[in-house]
């Protein structure tokens, strides 16, 4: 529908072990605003802390690091393994793909976003297991996410400044006009209707 916000996939993301509460607190309060469904905290944070970025983030929620291990979790951006993890847990199960991004305007900036994080090397760098690259070869590679039978992406953002930035250009990587292309690619794979011709 146009103007429509369809969602192709939930969104969450990880926050930074590095970051200081004022930092993480203020990265769950535009995820909640932008329309994220949760803020996944790192390992060790202590309970008083997730009650206080349970405020910030709120309507999303914040769930603690491993919440959801599991046959379900997938840690690669592959469309092959989450049509084996969609296999594993069933049409009721929940696939969740937990990936690096790195993406920008040119390749040569995600790959700049990239390089100045230091959490980004060997199989843990985005263009290797995450999202990486320009906007429209993310977005290319979310769709086959989605076909392949993922229900969440969650997102390590790379250490930026702009955090507002970074995450409503990943937030645009699946809702609106990126959920519609998948609508649009379902039903161009459909055979056209028979030619009928008219006689006089």
């Amino acid at each position: 529908m146009p103007g429509s916000s369809a969602e192709l996939l939930a969104l969450s993301v990880t926050l930074h072990p590095a970051h200081d509460l004022i930092r993480r607190a203020q990265l769950a309060t535009l995820a909640g605003r932008l329309g994220y469904v949760a803020v996944v905290a790192p390992p060790g944070t202590a309970p008083a802390e997730l009650v206080q970025l349970g405020r910030y983030a709120s309507p999303a929620e914040v769930r603690p690091a491993g919440a959801d291990a599991g046959p379900g979790l997938v840690g690669r951006a592959d469309p092959e393994l989450v049509r084996r993890a969609r296999a594993r847990v069933g049409p009721a199960g929940r696939v969740v793909v937990d990936v690096p991004v790195a993406i920008g305007r040119t390749h040569r900036e995600a790959a700049a976003r990239a390089a100045r994080d230091p959490r980004f090397t060997g199989d843990a760098h985005p263009e290797h297991s995450g999202l990486f690259g320009t906007f429209e070869r993310a977005q290319a590679l979310v769709l086959e996410l989605a076909r392949a039978g993922a229900d969440e992406l969650r997102v390590t953002l790379a250490d930026e400044v702009d955090l507002a930035d970074l995450l409503a250009q990943t937030r645009a990587l699946v809702v609106g006009a990126t959920a519609r292309l998948l609508e649009r690619t379902d039903v161009s794979s459909q055979p056209p209707p028979p030619i009928r011709f008219v006689t006089k």
